[in-house]
């Protein structure tokens, strides 16, 4: 009896407070830190090099390649993660964010939050930025994204008018996702996929902004270049 009492101990303190468990879907809450910029470019424990820019996560068991959605417990924002290093060595905390990670769910404020972890298996999530209370299938369900029409981030159709940026075109939906994931971190808010038909599938063009002409549209594409990002400019 005692050495099941401290098998199960053991469990817990391996994975943290345990919410429940249906199906295939688990469910965790504890502590999250995050790394600090001193590690970026090490290797993981999984091989790959750690990047604070990138959506990856440490955990003490889960397996690599494991997406996991965490929530900041105090906000409710949530951020998609893989798992690809092994901690956090704090025995206090659960799991360790990238710093983009933990920029998303307002960690950084304080450092470390309490947090629940879920484990995702649909293939098509994006690693990224999560909207609760959004269906991930509904967005990322191509049927539902026509040729001819233009999206905001979350699939839901929009208007917009005259002149903005195309800032890349993409032949999977999953891709454009994730460059407007990389916009809206950066400020941009006025994000769109607008959609063309290709003769074997679709094409996903990001765009941002709407200027009335193509000359101020022209005026500003100095403040895109200034964020990192190239393009250049077209009509809706």
């Amino acid at each position: 009896m005692k050495f099941r009492t401290v098998l199960a101990a053991l469990w817990i303190f391996a994975f943290g407070n345990v919410l429940g468990q249906k199906g295939n879907k688990i469910k965790l809450r504890g502590r999250a830190s995050y790394y600090g910029e001193d590690f970026h470019g090490r290797r993981t424990a999984s091989g790959e090099k750690f990047d604070i820019n990138k959506y990856t996560a440490a955990h003490r068991t889960l397996p690599f390649g494991t997406r996991v959605k965490v929530t900041n417990l105090m906000n409710g924002k949530s951020v998609i993660l893989k798992i690809n290093d092994r901690g956090p060595h704090v025995k206090t905390r659960i799991i360790d964010l990238s710093k983009i990670a933990a920029r998303v769910i307002d960690l950084m404020k304080y450092g470390a939050a309490r947090v629940s972890i879920e484990v995702v298996t649909d293939p098509n999530l994006a690693l990224g930025p999560y909207q609760q209370g959004f269906s991930p299938n509904e967005v990322l369900n191509t049927a539902l994204y026509f040729p001819g029409n233009t999206y905001n981030f979350w699939g839901v159709t929009k208007n917009p008018e005259g002149f903005g940026f195309q800032i890349g075109a993409f032949t999977d939906l999953i891709s454009a996702r994730e460059t407007c994931q990389k916009l809206i971190l950066k400020g941009i808010k006025d994000v769109y996929i607008q959609v063309a038909a290709l003769p074997d599938g679709k094409l996903y063009r990001v765009m941002v902004h709407q200027y009335p002409n193509r000359e101020l549209a022209q005026e500003e594409i100095a403040c895109l270049k200034d964020l990192g990002f190239s393009g250049f400019v077209r009509s809706y």
